[in-house]
Order: C-alpha cells, then structure tokens, then sequence
C-alpha cells in the first residue's frame, strides 16, 4: 500500500490539514511504456496555493479528490520505459505520493538527477529551484559584473540560490531582503548574500536609500506588490526586473492587489521588466543542471534546505512557505532508496 494526500477542500487562505486528506490506496502496477516510481523527496513552492483554488492557466483544473500535483525525487523500482531505467534517480512530477506510475508525457519530462550528490538536491539546488534562480540571473537579468543586484524573498527556495549563482557568474555584490534576523544572519552566513534589509525590522525605504544610493540594475523578484513598486522607483539606466513570484498577494482579493505607480519609469529609464515560466525552459535543463552541479561540487554554490521527515508532513511543509517559517528549499524526505544507482 502507498500512503497519498489527496484535495479535500479549497482554501481561503493558508491551507492546513483540513484541506487534505491523508489515504492509503494499492501500489500502481507496472503498465506498457511507463516506470513505477518510490518517491524519496517532495518539494512545495507557492503556486500550490493556486494550483489548490484553480487559480492558474498552465495546469489542469485539480477537482476535489485529486491527488495533490507536485515533483519530487524518485526511483525507477520497476520500468518499461528505456529512457526511465531501474533503479534511475529521477526529478518527476509524482504528486503527494509514496509511489506512482510516470511516463515520459509530462511537461517538462522527469530528468535524470547527478547521484554524487545528495539526492535532496534534486528538489533545489540541481532542479527546478535552481534552475529557476539560473534562468532568471542569467538569461532573463543579463547579469553583469558592475550591477547592484537586489532579491527579495531571498531566504526562500529560489532566492536561496540566486546570491551565490549571480557571484559564480561574476557579480561583486548581491543585497537580499527578508523577513526577521536569524533568517537575514543566515542569508549573509550561509547564501552568499553581501547586506541584507529586514523587512520586518528595517525601515525598507531608508534601508534602501542606504544600499542604492545611485539606483539598482538588477532586481530577481519574488514578492511582488509594493516592494516591486519602491523599486521600479529606484531603477538605474537599461536596469532589468526578473519577475519570478508575488507571493505577498497569493492571498489577496483582486481588489486589494497592489495598484502601480512606478511603472513609467521603466520607459523612462529604458529598462526591462519581464517575467518567466521555468517549464518553457526544458531544451536548456541538461545544461542548466550541470552548471549547478558543477558549482556545487567546487563550493561556489551551497544549498540550503528545510527538511522535515515523513509524508505526513506535507500540508505543515506547504503552510511554512506562507508563514514565512522556511529557510531555504522547503521538502520532504518521504522514503530512502531500494535499489543500488544505475
């Protein structure tokens, strides 16, 4: 038997236990072309919310019932499927599941993970948080080495990452924000961080004054809403904004989102603000992985993960990234392997 949560009900605001229900249903069975899978870790990220109140476009509407989507690191106990051999380590969308039957259909297909490495970073630092911080340093921000870079939620699953790759890329210095000091002590002792602004504690716009005197050129943003109107406020000439999330207005009715008032000044500094979706990105995951594991390896990156034990702690692991309880990447280690590596 497999252990699974399943949508019980649609959350007005964080979700909790009562949103799900906890089931035990039969081991799938191996069928034509497919692998069965034991999930070993399970990652959370904001857009579950959405994904729970079909508040989004890119996905199937999630009826009451459904297993709970989501990724999370596997291995291949049984298969059919060349490019899914047993005993594979693989990144795969499973959903809240011990096991499950994949196939290579899903977009972006499950993707063979490095096994020198902890197995845990297949949630973050060599998937998809990674690659998302990747993406939008590199591709979507144009990194240079002269910028005066900014990131908020930078104590989260992909702010977490997004300092240290911008120095592997040659930046000099990277300002973060979070929420309260032993998340912003950590940022500069253990992400690579160079001056943090406490959200909670600091005065933002005086604080912000202070670390931009002569304006920002780079802002990876994950927060959205007021913070991202005080700095399109304070861009510099041919600045570049990476939106990758607005998790300040997850819970918020449309009619008290943000209204904006800086936008202008995107023309007027000539700057560019663009957002991104890291599943359109695929083609490029191979060689995204192997960046990050390469950093990894040499010490440039150093992931940081929020780890608690046990499928039973999904609905908690899910609620701590709204309550601003996570350092990190947020996961659960939901079982070990069965098999030796292939």
């Amino acid at each position: 038997m497999r252990k699974q949560w399943r949508l019980a009900a649609r959350p007005e605001g964080i979700p909790d236990a009562s949103h799900f229900d906890l089931t035990e249903v039969p081991i799938p069975a191996l069928e034509p072309g497919k692998a069965v899978v034991k999930t070993l870790y399970l990652g959370v990220a904001p857009v579950m919310l959405r994904y729970m109140r079909n508040e989004t476009d890119f996905e199937s509407p999630l009826a009451l019932g459904s297993v709970m989507p989501g990724r999370g690191v596997v291995q291949v106990i049984e298969s059919d499927c060349d490019s899914l051999p047993v005993g594979a380590i693989v990144q795969a969308r499973v959903g809240w599941q011990e096991y499950a039957l994949i196939d290579t259909s899903d977009r972006p297909a499950p993707f063979l993970l490095p096994t020198d490495l902890p197995l845990s970073h297949g949630i973050g630092a060599v998937s998809l948080s990674g690659i998302t911080a990747l993406i939008g340093v590199r591709e979507i921000g144009l990194v240079k080495a002269t910028d005066r870079i900014l990131v908020s939620g930078a104590a989260g699953g992909v702010g977490s990452h997004v300092a240290e790759i911008a120095k592997a890329l040659d930046a000099q210095s990277v300002v973060g924000i979070a929420g309260g000091p032993e998340k912003c002590r950590r940022l500069t002792t253990e992400m690579g961080y160079d001056r943090v602004i406490d959200y909670k504690n600091d005065n933002v716009d005086a604080a912000l004054d202070d670390a931009f005197p002569e304006g920002i050129d780079l802002y990876f943003d994950n927060v959205g809403g007021s913070l991202l109107d005080n700095v399109l406020g304070r861009l510099r000439r041919r600045a570049r904004i990476a939106i990758c999330g607005s998790i300040s207005e997850y819970l918020v009715d449309l009619k008290d989102k943000h209204r904006f008032v800086n936008l202008q000044n995107l023309g007027r500094q000539d700057a560019k603000m663009e957002g991104f979706f890291v599943f359109d990105y695929e083609q490029a995951y191979p060689d995204c992985i192997k960046t990050l594991a390469d950093w990894v390896r040499a010490g440039a990156l150093n992931p940081v993960e929020d780890i608690s034990e046990g499928i039973e702690t999904m609905p908690q692991a899910l609620a701590d990234l709204y309550l601003g309880h996570n350092v990190g990447v947020r996961m659960v280690r939901v079982g070990a392997p069965d098999l030796p590596f292939s």
